[in-house]
């Protein structure tokens, strides 16, 4: 068991979204989190300089599911990605929105997004694409990283050099962030305000 790295490969997909081909991501399993040497954190940091950062990202590995059919499909999770972001955990996927499943079109190469509805794999027509926020008026992707914080509150020592803040996103969800402290100085509850929850891994005080 543990949380899982996950590292953005050089390898793109083409994955269908209503009647638009659009390039992603992939993301391949890279290593515990509580495993990594100095190799594994080096290709890490090289990682961060692949550019540009793609609009979405899907996992290697494989779901085994149904389609609308009731037929077996091999189906891979798409996340939202941000611009900045070379890696993601599997750790609730660090606040990046599901997006759907790809499911590779047996007519070509390329994936066709998936919505997972009662159990099985809808394909998303342009329409519901639309309507899902996952394209704008022309139909090209939209992009959909971590949401912003909005309101933060309770900002507390959790341990040494650690502070926990429960914050509200701009998705509607409220999550408990831990933030690394210098000095243990708790940082203010304005300060997460209008970042990410990557923003906030790390406060420096005021100093």
């Amino acid at each position: 068991m543990g949380v899982n790295i996950y590292l953005l490969d050089r390898r793109t997909v083409v994955l269908k979204v209503g009647n638009r081909r659009n390039t992603i991501g992939t993301l391949r399993r890279f290593n515990k989190a509580t495993e990594l040497d100095v190799d594994r954190a080096a290709e890490i940091e090289e990682a961060k300089w692949r550019t540009p950062s793609p609009i979405a990202a899907m996992l290697a590995d494989v779901t085994d599911t149904q389609n609308a059919a009731g037929l077996a499909v091999s189906a891979h999770l798409v996340l939202g990605w941000d611009a900045d972001r070379s890696t993601v955990t599997d750790w609730t996927w660090e606040h990046l929105p599901q997006l759907g499943y790809a499911v590779r079109d047996p007519n070509s190469r390329d994936y066709v997004l998936h919505q997972m509805i009662d159990g099985k794999l809808h394909p998303v027509d342009a329409a519901r694409a639309r309507e899902l926020g996952l394209t704008d008026d022309t139909g090209a992707m939209v992009r959909h990283g971590q949401p912003k914080i909005i309101e933060c509150q309770k900002v507390r020592h959790f341990v040494p050099r650690y502070a926990e803040a429960e914050c509200r996103l701009d998705n509607g969800a409220t999550q408990k962030l831990l933030t690394v402290t210098d000095r243990d100085e708790l940082p203010p509850v304005d300060w997460f305000v209008g970042k990410r929850p990557m923003d906030v891994q790390t406060y420096a005080g005021t100093r």
